[in-house]
């Protein structure tokens, strides 16, 4: 995700970018420095009400100990940013979940008259539902319990499940950057024998009653928190091996974090780590998926956390495997490094419905390779393999790649071979596999008029259609790393296998040989008997695929001996939005009001339209980033998160019913939140979430999406009659409709609740907060958490 940010700390101006890093490479443009504005005295609060007579569950919170803190967090008694910080944790003011102010706002504040004081919400009169804070980065969990563990920000990839029926247990990671930018506190893993700085991934438990209840009332989440920790102690890299310690003077020779290091686990990251072995590098976005949830037997075998690392800068030369998928095995704490759906480094990754019991299936999407700093592998690549088929070198593959998906086959070790029962990867099919593109007829009388995707989308009404293919590539996981010159990313560059020298082409954003634009977050199409999903792109366009046949084509594998998996699958894309004027489609209800005139961004007034640089102004979605799909009793709705840089705010929209008639209408975009932007009142005058953390005007971006509804709908609460039986279990009046670890029956209750009726989670990334309490507990940058329920 690009976003904008530098450091400041005592005065003293820190900028950290990583070489040709979309992520960090408009800081300097993006980033005014002022000086600090007072805190203000703390206001006593109204008493909160959370239900007279109500008992909601809460963990036993014990209270930090200040010589714990200075001792796990290094902290510098003669420093007074450090001194505030232990104060406030030690006299209970950053008990996790304790602020209930918005970093958000509906309005410029300035423009509104809202209240412009540090630690305080602006303008939260939100136009299309209520949002309040769960919890925010650089709280501080007192539970008994991993007491005394911060809250790490930026707030990024989430997802949800029931840990049990009377708990919610919401996990979000925080998309951290170590020595490339700060290092987060790091956390122990295999026992002690290694350690990782960078992004953390973070679960806090939540009373299921309370939770429901919770935007009824004015009260803070901490009363309703019943935990919190490290989602995952135990991790395995690429090879299999237990992550160990880092050898600082050589060669790693067992237990590498490959992430970071070559085949051989020399280190090749631009940057040492100072306090940890290993850098969990920018995990992005992310996915939950519960066992079983397309069907009995359908679907992953376990609940899995789907996580990633997004991109990296290497040192100059450095040799290096790329960067992998993760699955965290849920119910054990373990993170498994997984090398079957290449090492290329993405954006999101999500389970789509096999329609098989034998199978799983993804959607994946990201840069295909985004690794700065060292031309080592591109080189290595054009030296080992030659030229392309037509004769032309290789190219970095970063943005080279089309829409794509994974096919694994449950059971089986890399080599097709049976596995054993308690191998992990193997019983969700993440070991045998084979990664699929997207392919179209590229002709001038084909589906795009010969027209890559970019540009197809340039402008382009909803409904359009494209029919292609998703066809396999030829390169397949063997169970080993190896430098990133061997993999699969580079097979979006030559011709489709089975198609050689025709017209049928990789539809990659750009081209065959040159970098077009992300395809960033994807969302699956949940509904039965579909495998299809969502895809967005940072050019601003998005659209749906489906994949035809899946079950036929399964079904028809298991009578050949000689296949194990389908050539092709045959697909249709539809455009739900293009790189089109949406100002006109946009609904504010009465506000999004920018701070205005501002000379850098002429004509701009409200959120109709984005500042994404000094003197640009666009109509068009600007870098849609964070996607998801919400299925409601009405139909899909998309939240959609831009990560654009807007100088007057960061803007967040609800889509109206998502359909592809091709008959003339566009979609509608409710207008939801805006966050951040350098010229943006709250944000030049350093106003922070908590107060003090700001160091800098700049960006703020929006991104994560939970759909909690299917976890917290009860018996006629989905305004529908005749409910209520699920899955053969009957429900009386007012009782939460499903059981834990039940993701059929989740997936089944959010098509029936309206989307009215839904409570749904939101991240926040504050990149301008990186001060104050954020500093001292070394939370890299702020943020939040929230709940929001649609009012549409």
């Amino acid at each position: 995700m690009k976003f904008l940010f530098a450091a400041v700390y005592l005065g003293h101006l820190l900028l950290a970018k990583a070489d040709d890093m979309d992520e960090i490479s408009k800081i300097e443009s993006t980033m005014v420095l002022k000086p600090r504005a007072k805190a203000p005295k703390e206001k006593k609060k109204k008493e909160d009400k959370i239900g007279s007579g109500t008992c909601y569950q809460r963990c036993n919170t014990v209270p930090l100990d200040a010589a714990t803190l200075i001792q796990k967090y290094n902290l510098n008694l003669t420093d007074p940013i450090h001194q505030d910080a232990l104060s406030k944790a030690v006299n209970g003011h950053l008990q996790l979940g304790s602020i209930t102010q918005n970093i958000a706002e509906a309005n410029d504040a300035d423009m509104v008259g809202a209240l412009i004081v540090d630690g305080l919400s602006g303008d939260d009169s939100f136009p299309h539902g209520d949002i309040k804070p769960l919890f925010t980065v650089g709280e501080i969990n007192m539970c008994e319990e991993n007491n005394g563990e911060v809250y790490v920000g930026v707030p990024d990839g989430m997802g949800a499940y029931l840990s049990d029926d009377l708990t919610l247990r919401i996990v979000v990671q925080s998309e951290s950057y170590g020595p490339l930018a700060r290092e987060s506190i790091p956390y122990p893993v295999n026992d002690g024998s290694a350690t990782f700085t960078g992004s953390h991934v973070q679960y806090t438990d939540f009373d299921r009653e309370g939770l429901s209840m919770f935007l009824t009332h004015d009260g803070p989440a901490s009363e309703i928190i019943k935990g919190f920790g490290q989602v995952a102690t135990k991790y395995y890299n690429l090879n299999g091996e237990l992550v160990g310690p880092r050898n600082t003077s050589g060669r790693t020779f067992s237990g590498a974090h490959f992430s970071n290091t070559d085949a051989q686990g020399n280190w090749a990251v631009k940057y040492p780590t100072t306090e940890a072995d290993w850098l969990m590098q920018s995990l992005c976005s992310a996915h939950l998926e519960e066992k079983h949830q397309f069907g009995k037997g359908i679907g992953f075998e376990d609940d899995i956390y789907i996580t990633n690392e997004e991109w990296i800068t290497y040192a100059e030369n450095a040799e290096h495997v790329g960067i992998s998928m993760h699955a965290i095995d849920l119910a054990k704490g373990v993170d498994y490094a997984v090398g079957s759906v290449t090492n290329s480094g993405f954006e999101k990754i999500v389970e789509l419905n096999p329609q098989h019991k034998d199978y799983i299936v993804l959607g994946v999407s990201g840069y295909n390779g985004s690794y700065g700093g060292s031309t080592a592998e591109l080189d290595a690549r054009n030296n080992e393999y030659g030229k392309r088929p037509d004769g032309t070198d290789y190219v970095n593959p970063k943005n080279v790649c089309p829409a794509r998906i994974y096919i694994g086959m449950k059971g089986k070790m890399e080599d097709g071979s049976d596995a054993p029962a308690d191998d992990f990867l193997a019983r969700n099919g993440l070991r045998y596999g084979k990664v699929y593109g997207f392919a179209t007829d590229m002709s001038s009388s084909g589906p795009t008029g010969g027209l890559f995707r970019d540009s197809f989308h340039k402008p382009r009404e909803n409904g359009a259609q494209v029919d292609g293919k998703f066809v396999a590539i030829d390169w397949m996981w063997d169970g080993v790393a190896k430098n990133f010159r061997h993999d699969g990313a580079w097979d979006f560059q030559i011709d489709v296998p089975g198609y050689e020298s025709t017209d049928m082409k990789w539809w990659n954003s750009g081209s065959l040989d040159s970098s077009g634009s992300k395809t960033e977050h994807l969302s699956p199409d949940t509904r039965p008997g579909m495998t299809a999903f969502i895809q967005g792109s940072t050019a601003g366009y998005f659209g749906h695929y489906y994949i035809h046949g899946v079950k036929e084509a399964l079904d028809a594998i298991e009578l050949d001996d000689d296949l194990d998996f389908p050539s092709e699958l045959d697909s249709t894309y539809f455009v739900y939005q293009g790189e089109n004027d949406i100002s006109g489609q946009i609904e504010l209800n009465g506000v999004g009001l920018y701070r205005s005139p501002v000379t850098e961004c002429p004509g701009a007034i409200d959120a109709t339209v984005n500042c994404d640089e000094d003197n640009s102004v666009k109509s068009t979605f600007e870098d849609i980033d964070g996607l998801e799909v919400i299925a409601a009793q009405e139909g899909l709705f998309a939240i959609i998160q831009e990560d654009s840089g807007n100088d007057l705010g960061e803007r967040m929209f609800i889509s109206s019913v998502l359909e592809h008639e091709a008959d003339g209408n566009e979609l509608t975009y409710y207008f939801m939140a805006m966050s951040g932007g350098k010229f943006n009142t709250r944000m030049s005058e350093m106003i922070g979430i908590p107060a003090m953390a700001s160091s800098a005007s700049g960006s703020h971006e929006f991104s994560g999406v939970i759909d909690l509804s299917g976890m917290l709908a009860r018996k006629g609460g989905a305004k529908k009659e005749g409910v209520f039986s699920i899955r053969g279990r009957e429900v009386k009046d007012g009782e939460f409709a499903i059981r834990a670890h039940d993701g059929e029956a989740k997936r089944q209750m959010e098509l029936e609740v309206p989307i009215n009726d839904k409570l749904i989670v939101l991240g926040l990334q504050a990149h301008n907060f990186y001060d104050g309490v954020i500093q001292a507990f070394q939370a890299d940058r702020g943020g939040q958490v929230m709940l929001y329920q649609p009012d549409i």
